[in-house]
């Protein structure tokens, strides 16, 4: 079941994601491209593509309650930051008012490279992304066919023009391959392929942050505090998928370690229980290509095995609380000891945040 909060809206911009012509049939054009991404700098962007055919990107603000002021002031600040762009705000519904405030916002401010599209689902939607946001998390990806059998799940409500027909922009549509001589095209290659072959963890589906120094891959587990990290090729030449503890969860780690056994029969028998880790380390094969493979059937296995306990439909010995301790702990460099903030702690936190507003 889904423990953590709402993720109506993780789920239905996963959905468009991987529906892409569903987008594309909507809007008039092909979107193509189409990612997930986090926050960049101090703004929020749900969904991101490109008009293949003109070039240009496509931003998407998804809202899974009925718009109001506050979205409506994001959106005219993301139009206002996006010049040549098409912005794309889809909600519950519209009202009127929300609607008269946009035509007289776009009579006043002539965006000549902006077009922008409101758009409604289906009203039998928020029953569905309930029911979906009540499953098992691993069991949400294969039944996205609840969604497709909206019809038509999406309708546009406004449409305001701006750019020419004729114009085109600057963004190369063909993605160029990973050069896998820098360390973040690897980890984006790495991440493409855990995408491709473990597609029902959502948390796969976000962009995630790279730099030129870290070779982990870092990715929530779907509980604060407890993360998922792999690499190719650490600073030790090794290659590994592991679940990190930080020190606040130290009682699930203590918990798993007393299965210890257990988890090694029906998961791997090479994982590793050491330091708030738990996982499978193995040296490098041949060619990238083959260790993110390796990677792969590693971590579905990880996956699939810990994702019950950590989900909370499969129960774990009793765990104690973490008894505070004023010793000094030295931390280890390569990984900071606090929370990390994740795709699941993030959108959860903002949506409920969000319904917490409406509800008053």
């Amino acid at each position: 079941m889904s423990k953590n909060g709402s993720m109506k809206e993780n789920i239905l911009s996963i959905f468009l994601k991987e529906n892409p012509q569903l987008l594309s049939d909507t809007l008039g054009f092909q979107v193509n491209n189409i990612t997930l991404e986090q926050r960049i700098a101090y703004n929020h962007i749900d969904v991101r593509g490109v008009d293949s055919k003109r070039r240009i990107p496509v931003i998407i603000e998804v809202q899974v309650t009925k718009a109001n002021k506050k979205y409506l002031n994001r959106v005219i600040e993301m139009i206002e930051k996006n010049n040549e762009s098409v912005i794309v705000w889809i909600a519950k519904s519209f009202d009127e008012e929300i609607l008269e405030e946009l035509k007289k916002w776009f009579e006043s401010h002539q965006k000549e490279f902006v077009d922008f599209y409101a758009i409604t689902f289906h009203e039998d939607t928020i029953a569905v992304l309930e029911k979906l946001n009540e499953m098992y998390r691993l069991d949400i990806y294969k039944n996205f066919y609840l969604l497709r059998e909206l019809n038509p799940l999406l309708t546009v409500e406004l449409v305001n023009l701006q750019i020419h027909p004729s114009h085109c922009g600057q963004i190369n549509t063909n993605l160029s391959p990973p050069d896998l001589n820098r360390t973040e095209d690897v980890k984006r290659a790495m991440l493409q392929v855990l995408r491709s072959k473990i597609p029902y963890f959502l948390n796969f589906h976000y962009d995630k942050k790279t730099n030129q120094n870290d070779r982990i891959l870092t990715c929530g587990a779907g509980k604060s505090g407890i993360i998922y990290r792999c690499s190719a090729k650490d600073v030790r030449n090794l290659a590994f998928v592991e679940l990190y503890f930080d020190k606040a969860e130290k009682d699930w780690y203590e918990a798993f370690k007393s299965i210890e056994i257990e988890l090694i029969d029906t998961i791997h028998q090479d994982l590793c229980f050491k330091k708030r880790r738990i996982g499978v380390y193995f040296e490098a094969k041949e060619s990238y290509e083959q260790t993110f493979e390796e990677i792969a059937v590693i971590f579905k296995k990880i996956i699939d095995g810990f994702s019950p306990y950590i989900y909370e439909v499969r129960e774990l010995p009793e765990r104690t609380s973490v008894v505070p301790t004023n010793k000094f702990i030295q931390v280890p460099i390569e990984l900071l000891e606090q929370p990390f903030p994740t795709e699941d702690s993030y959108r959860i936190a903002m949506e409920d945040y969000a319904e917490m507003l409406l509800g008053k």
